[in-house]
């Protein structure tokens, strides 16, 4: 039987992205936003081959080498000259992973890691850069605070994952995509039924408290990071992989207080021009992770009409 007339449910939609690397950690970079969750993964190690570049008019050639194992993948490209001039050089120092453009000045106007350049090609490069999800973590420290690239810095899985894949996988770079997510209401109302399991009475009740009670953004983040745990099922992740939801946790209780029939995490990455991926999951730019937070039996899920 469904519950109430109106049921309610939080979605969190993915807004700000950044992918970066290690190195991004140490820089004197600063992130325009600050990140909930981390997401970190690996994917084939994308080179330039120097002896490729070549720069005619408006025009700049450029031959990108995917490493799948001890083979590489040639990856040709036909850049637009943006700079107008063929007064500038084009380069790429050993190992071969970022490029470079300086002017007939020797002033340097563009230093980019190859693999960020090639997502500039847009989708007919997606199948060379999708992320295989590894680990899958949140900005929030133990003692409050939200600063993801401290936390990362000295990340004891990050380095983990660091060592394994060199071992493992000296063909793959370790990627980490920093994002925030949103809010959003979900409501679904069902006036056809003749017979709830409460009250209209009860049903405004209900309504007024979740709008006049939000979750708090610990908690949001807590279960935005569980439910993505839970789908993607990531090889470092330990925790929430076989056990959410679970009214039993107390880091996302507040939705079981206020009693939400589901809550959803949406996360696309098309604009950057990869997928995410790995064993449990298909690669695809659009992932939509939503669960129920009492079972079948219990109560009617908030989007089932028949």
């Amino acid at each position: 039987m469904r519950k109430y007339l109106t049921e309610l449910g939080l979605n969190m939609c993915a807004g700000n992205r950044m992918l970066v690397q290690q190195d991004f950690l140490n820089s004197t970079s600063q992130l325009q936003f600050n990140p909930h969750i981390y997401i970190i993964g690996k994917r084939p190690r994308i080179s330039v081959d120097p002896k490729s570049i070549k720069i005619d008019g408006g025009k700049i050639y450029i031959d990108y080498l995917k490493q799948i194992g001890d083979q590489k993948i040639r990856i040709p490209t036909i850049g637009i000259n943006q700079l107008g001039t063929n007064n500038i050089s084009v380069a790429s120092e050993y190992p071969y992973t970022e490029l470079k453009i300086t002017d007939n000045d020797t002033s340097e106007v563009f230093h980019q890691k190859a693999a960020l350049q090639l997502m500039n090609f847009g989708h007919t490069m997606v199948q060379h850069l999708n992320l295989e999800v590894l680990y899958i973590g949140q900005s929030f420290g133990s003692d409050g605070s939200r600063n993801a690239l401290d936390r990362l810095k000295n990340h004891s899985t990050l380095q983990n994952i660091y060592a394994e894949a060199i071992k493992r996988s000296p063909d793959q770079e370790v990627w980490m995509l920093l994002c925030d997510f949103n809010e959003i209401m979900l409501t679904s109302f069902d006036g056809r039924s003749k017979t709830y399991a409460t009250t209209m009475d009860e049903d405004k009740k209900h309504f007024l408290n979740v709008m006049e009670n939000p979750i708090s953004e610990q908690h949001k983040i807590n279960f935005t990071e569980a439910a993505l745990i839970k789908y993607f099922q990531p090889e470092y992740n330990k925790t929430f992989k076989d056990s959410f939801p679970n009214p039993a946790h107390s880091t996302y209780s507040e939705c079981y207080d206020i009693d939400l029939n589901m809550i959803c995490v949406e996360l696309n990455t098309e604009d950057l021009y990869l997928q995410l991926w790995n064993n449990h999951v298909n690669p695809k730019y659009l992932h939509y992770a939503n669960f129920p937070l009492h079972s079948r039996e219990d109560r009617k899920y908030m989007f089932e009409i028949t």
